[in-house]
């Protein structure tokens, strides 16, 4: 048998060569569209499952809790979306944000505030109102958190379902933790309150501190007391308690009563100050009374002193002319009188020149 011809069959440059490079060229162009086509749909497929896979993610200052969801799955439990983390968006699955910074509850009745002040009684029976907040953190381990969730949270929706919410509290929230929060206050704050009168609860400083004190042991204690299982939910707590408030006709009495007080302390002080002037004037006038019956008696004193001496001068004048008498008879016959009566048959003596007195 014959071997076929293997030689290649070279056509010449010609009409049959110009067919065979045409060919060619459509069978590129062909290619690159299949391929273009092929391309397309592989994009298509990717932008498909780019609008059906989403990503969920938490901000610095929220965690979510993760339930499975979907037509045939059940709300199983599947961990968190941590604060500050992203993770893909599952088809179906749920998600539910909670704060991871700290909140607080105001109950001091204002604008804006969670709670009206907590009325207290105080020893007196007065009614009085404490405002004030407490600053708290929940517990946002995942375990916890999703206990939570499953036994309060969701109950009360006290979440929310997007993130980056948490500027607005959720109804659901506010309602839980005046449902926890407010009786624990409450009864802490009257606790304190009925050791004091109103009026020690309104002035003194130191009873607030006594109450912060109070809150932030008793407060997690009330609460845990209430909280399904033993997981602590709530933690960090810190009071800042206000000036307790009494009604304003106590405070209006108390300040009548204050005014009056200053008014009398005033007068006693005046009549104090009447009565010191009296008494000190009363003292001047007997010392000087007593100086001036000093004066006299010294007057007298002297007085006395000079009529001894001008006694004792005297007797020292008579002295020489035996008598008073001669000596007065002498001062006589000194003015140019006669003392002497006449006599007859006997003879005026005048006392010796040596005996006379000394002028």
């Amino acid at each position: 048998m014959a071997k076929p011809n293997t030689t290649p069959t070279i056509f010449p440059t010609g009409d049959n060569g110009g067919s065979n490079s045409r060919g060619s060229a459509a069978g590129r162009i062909t290619g690159l569209l299949k391929t273009a086509v092929v391309l397309g749909v592989l994009a298509a497929i990717v932008i498909g499952l780019l609008s059906v896979v989403r990503t969920v993610t938490s901000p610095a200052d929220e965690v979510a809790v993760h339930k499975g969801g979907g037509v045939i799955e059940a709300p199983n439990s599947k961990g968190c979306v941590s604060a500050n983390s992203r993770e893909i968006r599952r088809p179906g699955d749920k998600y539910f944000w909670y704060p991871a910074s700290q909140r607080t509850y105001n109950f001091t009745g204002g604008d804006g505030a969670d709670h009206a002040a907590f009325d207290v009684v105080s020893k007196d029976y007065q009614p009085l109102d404490v405002p004030g907040s407490v600053e708290f953190t929940l517990n946002v381990d995942c375990e916890v958190l999703t206990r939570f969730h499953d036994s309060i949270g969701n109950r009360y929706a006290a979440y929310y379902t997007s993130s980056d919410e948490w500027d607005d509290t959720p109804r659901g929230w506010q309602t839980m933790l005046d449902l926890y929060f407010a009786p624990a206050l409450d009864a802490t704050l009257d606790r304190v309150a009925k050791k004091y009168t109103w009026k020690e609860l309104y002035a003194d400083p130191t009873i607030k501190d006594e109450m912060n004190k109070a809150v932030n042991e008793q407060l997690a204690a009330l609460i845990q007391q209430k909280m399904p299982g033993e997981d602590e939910f709530f933690k960090g707590f810190s009071a800042l308690i206000q000036q307790p408030q009494p009604a304003d006709t106590l405070v209006q009495a108390l300040g009548d009563e204050e005014a009056a007080k200053a008014q009398a302390a005033a007068a006693k002080a005046k009549a104090v100050a009447d009565a010191e002037t009296q008494q000190a004037k009363a003292i001047a006038e007997a010392e000087a009374a007593k100086q001036a019956a000093q004066a006299q008696v010294a007057v007298k004193e002297a007085e006395a002193k000079i009529a001894k001496l001008e006694a004792q001068i005297r007797e020292q004048e008579i002295e020489p002319f035996g008598s008073v008498k001669e000596y007065n008879n002498w001062l006589a016959i000194q003015q140019g009188l006669n003392p002497y009566q006449p006599t007859y048959g006997g003879s005026v003596v005048a006392p010796a020149p040596s005996s006379s007195p000394s002028p």
